[in-house]
């Protein structure tokens, strides 16, 4: 026989509802009183009303409460959902690129040709950081194979931005004090491909730097490489590149530097306020942080188009020297394109690294999920959700007739 069995009463819905819900589970010690004690069993000894069967046995009195169970369903809730979030979308890892949408898609090209890109892409909004490469090179650099650290990296005290240690085999790297938004520097083209096929393939150990947007087998010199169709992360080329900073959002204009205006920037460090700077012409010694011109942007919101870093672009014909574009913190005024030069950016071997010449990528947008996808992942939330209520009911149910017994 229960503690129950000499009393019995009908219990409302809340009362029910508190019991299942705080695990008040148990009748008052006296059955002339049938007030309910409601202080939640948290912590401290159990009070001397709540015995019987429903005591729970080897329970830490925190957990008697019964929010250890709702915390364990809600923690699976929220796992399911988690795992429908990865599955839907790109997996984020150790980097991820700030990008901005470069739309209109089919624009006209300027007066030289280029410019013309016939789908949307996305752009990076700044040059890749020493601390974006050098969690590339935490993840494929160990041996240091292929050169995709560069020694002047280390060696440079003014602007390398990453350090090496350790040995062969068992390389470690990290981000020099004050470096780690500057954009890397000493990266060859194939270097810079490489980390592209790195993002392309999922950002892991494993994942090859080989093969994905571009087909290096183990090159580090000659010809530049052909993007691959399925490329989903890769170089920006020339088109591309030129459309980001130039193109004016209408018809076929085009703005002569890529800051959305047809005057020189302003060579100045860091002026926050003005709509027209850049680093370049020696103004400073350095690079600068990446972003250091927040109100200077291409008509599409991409900044750092114009000095600092030049940086190295795809090309559409193979040829073993390959083009860098924006110039550098130490570009002169004649060196600097426009849109409307007869090349557009500076001939470099595919094997120079040096200290003013970086990289950014560009990137296919993001597929929406088909309308099946999502509708299965909603029928797992919602089966789940159902359990979770049948569960609540069975538990009330039992409760119920336990304490009318």
């Amino acid at each position: 026989m229960n503690a129950f069995s000499s009393t019995s009463r009908n219990f409302s819905a809340d009362e029910t509802s508190y019991a299942v819900d705080y695990g008040r589970d148990r009748e008052p010690s006296s059955s002339k009183s049938k007030s309910r004690n409601l202080d939640y069993r948290r912590q401290g000894s159990p009070p001397s009303a709540i015995n019987g069967i429903y005591r729970r046995r080897s329970k830490k009195w925190t957990w008697g409460s019964g929010r250890g169970a709702r915390l364990i369903n809600a923690r699976a809730v929220v796992g399911v959902l988690a795992f429908v979030a990865a599955t839907l979308s790109a997996s984020a890892f150790g980097v991820t690129i700030n990008y901005q949408t470069i739309g209109n898609a089919g624009n006209a090209a300027n007066t030289t040709g280029r410019g013309s890109v016939s789908k949307v892409f996305n752009m990076q909004k700044n040059e890749v950081t020493n601390t974006e490469y050098a969690e590339f090179l935490t993840s494929q650099g160990k041996s240091n194979t292929n050169g995709i650290y560069s020694s002047l990296m280390g060696s440079d005290s003014t602007n390398g931005g990453i350090s090496q240690s350790g040995s062969s085999g068992a390389f470690t790297y990290s981000v020099k004090s004050n470096m780690a938004s500057r954009p890397v520097n000493y990266v060859s083209w194939f270097s810079a491909a490489r980390f592209a096929n790195w993002l392309h393939n999922g950002q892991s150990t494993s994942a090859s730097t080989e093969t994905g947007a571009y087909n290096l087998a183990n090159a580090i010199s000659g010809n530049s490489v052909l993007r691959n169709a399925n490329a989903n992360t890769y170089l920006p080329n020339q088109n591309e590149w030129e459309k980001a900073a130039y193109y004016a959002g209408t018809g076929s204009t085009y703005t002569l530097y890529p800051t959305k205006s047809n005057t020189l920037p302003t060579a100045i460090i860091s002026n926050a306020a003005n709509t027209n700077a850049a680093n370049y012409n020696s103004v400073s010694t350095s690079l600068l942080n990446t972003g250091s011109y927040p109100s200077t942007n291409s008509f599409y919101g991409v900044q750092d188009l114009f000095g600092n870093a030049s940086e190295w672009i795809e090309m559409t014909v193979a040829t073993s020297t390959p083009l860098t574009m924006g110039g550098g913190f130490n570009s002169a005024t004649l060196g600097m394109k426009t849109s409307n030069d007869s090349i557009g950016g500076l001939s470099k071997a595919s094997t120079m690294a040096n200290t003013a010449t970086g990289f950014r990528m560009a990137s296919q947008p993001v597929a929406v999920p088909e309308p099946e996808t999502i509708a299965l992942a909603a029928m797992g939330i919602a089966s789940l959700v159902g359990m979770e209520l049948v569960q609540r009911n069975r538990r009330k149910k039992l409760l119920t007739a336990g304490l009318s017994c």
